[in-house]
């Protein structure tokens, strides 16, 4: 009778404990190169361009509109995955972090090592063989910039509001879709 009891409950045990294993479990997409609309997961306020020249602010918002897609997230091709989050018409045009936490367009780095530049993306979901998928490819993610000690992205709580990095409060989590 003991051996029985002690045996439920280790398999009770077991099976409680494998979700919360998954639920700490995270990926950084591989998005292949294709055009992305990157939108916060609860406001639906999109992290999008202001513009499409140098110094344009990012924004809680796009000037394509809530359907375009503004941007390809070109990984760096280094051990720890990062990226490269340049303008999906425009790839001379890549997203800079500031030291104040200003996010804005700037001229692309030719070496693709501009600190300022790279970008990591950590998310709860991550679809495989993205470029053949219409729609939702990654959820939940967190988007951080390593120059400003791993800092994270946030919209602006209403739509053209400056987006920011930050290191304190809350991060927003996006949804990545592509056409």
């Amino acid at each position: 009778m003991f051996a029985a009891s002690f045996v439920a409950l280790s398999v009770a045990a077991f099976a409680s404990a494998s979700p919360l294993a998954a639920r700490g479990a995270s990926c950084s997409p591989n998005f292949e190169g294709v055009g992305l609309r990157v939108v916060d997961s609860w406001s639906g306020l999109e992290f999008g361009p202001s513009g499409e020249t140098v110094l344009a602010p990012v924004v809680s918002s796009s000037f394509r509109g809530p359907s375009g897609l503004d941007w390809h997230f070109e990984q760096h091709g280094q051990p720890i995955v990062s990226y490269i989050i340049k303008d999906v018409n425009n790839n001379n045009l890549a997203v800079s972090a500031r030291v104040d936490g200003s996010i804005l367009l700037d001229t692309a780095s030719n070496s693709g090592n501009a600190p300022d530049q790279l970008w990591t993306v950590q998310c709860d979901t991550c679809s495989t063989g993205i470029s053949g998928i219409h729609g939702k490819v990654a959820s939940q993610c967190i988007i951080r910039s390593p120059t400003h000690n791993g800092g994270c992205v946030v919209v602006g709580p209403s739509a053209g509001s400056p987006a920011i990095v930050t290191n304190s409060g809350s991060c927003s989590y996006f949804d990545f879709f592509s056409s």
